[in-house]
């Protein structure tokens, strides 16, 4: 393959990449709900609950430990 070949796949694909990137984007301000930044703590999709569920279910509860709590500790 021709060295000015491999140069012109490699500009279209990083193109493409950020036309991708920048609709993305776009689509975010405009709209209420896009597609970047919908994820929360609490996992993509938690705001809207399904039609299946009668009751809400409570969230996965997460603790979080000290970094001291993660040392291996020795044993005299």
């Amino acid at each position: 393959m021709p060295l000015w070949t491999q140069h012109l796949l490699v500009v279209v694909l990083v193109g493409f990449a950020l036309f991708v990137v920048v609709r993305q984007a776009v689509g975010t301000l405009r709209m209420k709900h896009g597609k970047m930044g919908s994820c929360c703590a609490k996992g993509c999709g938690s705001e809207q609950p399904s039609a299946n569920d009668s009751k809400p279910t409570s969230p996965e509860r997460i603790v979080f430990l000290p970094v001291e709590a993660l040392k291996r500790r020795r044993h005299n």
